[in-house]
C-alpha cells in the first residue's frame, strides 16, 4: 500500500525518503527491527537463488518501487535505513573474574534453552553479560524461576532484569569502515536527551544497534533520522 520502502517510518518521520535499492542483508537487518514490508523468512528461496526482488504498490504498480538485490554500489558512510521495535527485556548479571570461568556463558544460555527462551543479543564485558530477549514469553513466574536458577547455578555477584526496552537498528552497507557514524548517532541521541541503555555493532559493520527505553523510542528515531538520513 506504499510506493516504496522508506528509510524510516514516515508516520514518525514525515521527511523520510524512499529507498530505490537495498541488498538482501540490509533488508534482513531492517526487517528484524520492525520493517514490516514482508516476512523475511518467506523470501529465503529467492535469496538463496540470488534473484532480485522488486517491492511495488499493489494499487500503483507503475511506481518504481524498491529493488532488493544481492549486492549494490553504495557511497562511503551511507546509512540506508533506521528501524525500531519495542517489547524487549534485558537480564544483566555481573561476576568478578567471569572471563576466567570456563563455560560460564554456555551454562547461562543453557538455562534459557531449558526454559524454552530464545535470546536476541548477548553484549558482554570481562565481568558482566547482558542477555536481550523478547518480553512476550517471559511471564512473571518464568522470570522469577529463571533468575532463581541463575543465582543458584552460576552464583553471580549481581543479577537483575529490566523491561520496556526498544531496539533501534541503523543500517547501511556504506557503513563498512566509515569513521564517525557511531559518534554522530550517539551525539544525536545525547542532544535529544535519550539515554543509551546499550550499543552493539555487528562484525559485518553494516548495522549498529542501540537499546533505549520504550518511552524514548520515538524521540530516538527522529534524532537519528535527522542526523544520519537524507531528507
Amino acid at each position: 500500500d506504499v510506493d516504496s520502502v522508506f528509510g524510516i517510518d514516515p508516520r514518525i518521520f514525515p521527511e523520510a525518503q524512499p529507498i530505490p535499492i537495498l541488498t538482501y542483508q540490509e533488508m534482513r537487518e531492517l526487517a528484524y527491527a520492525g520493517f514490516g514490508v514482508f516476512h523475511d523468512e518467506a523470501i529465503v528461496p529467492v535469496v538463496q537463488a540470488k534473484i532480485p526482488i522488486c517491492i511495488k504498490n499493489t494499487n500503483r504498480p507503475e511506481a518504481p518501487g524498491t529493488v532488493i538485490v544481492p549486492q549494490r554500489k553504495y557511497h562511503h558512510g551511507e546509512v540506508v535505513g533506521i528501524a525500531s521495535a519495542g517489547g524487549f527485556s534485558t537480564i544483566f548479571l555481573s561476576k568478578y573474574m567471569m572471563n576466567r570461568e570456563v563455560g560460564f556463558g554456555r551454562r547461562l544460555l543453557q538455562i534459557l534453552e531449558e526454559e524454552q527462551l530464545s535470546f536476541e543479543h548477548v553484549p558482554s564485558g570481562i565481568d558482566s553479560m547482558s542477555i536481550i530477549l523478547r518480553r512476550a514469553p517471559l511471564t512473571a513466574s518464568l522470570e522469577k524461576h529463571v533468575l532463581d536458577r541463575i543465582r543458584k547455578e552460576l552464583r553471580p555477584d549481581d543479577v537483575s532484569i529490566e523491561h520496556d526496552l526498544a531496539l533501534i537498528m541503523v543500517v547501511g552497507e556504506g557503513m563498512r569502515y566509515a569513521v564517525g557514524i557511531a559518534a554522530t548517532a550517539c551525539a544525536a541521541l545525547a542532544t535529544s536527551g535519550v539515554n543509551i541503555e546499550m550499543i552493539n555493532q555487528g562484525s559485518s559493520e553494516i548495522s549498529i544497534m542501540f537499546g533505549v527505553k520504550e518511552v524514548d523510542q520515538k524521540n530516538a528515531i527522529v534524532a537519528l533520522g535527522r542526523a544520519l538520513l537524507p531528507h
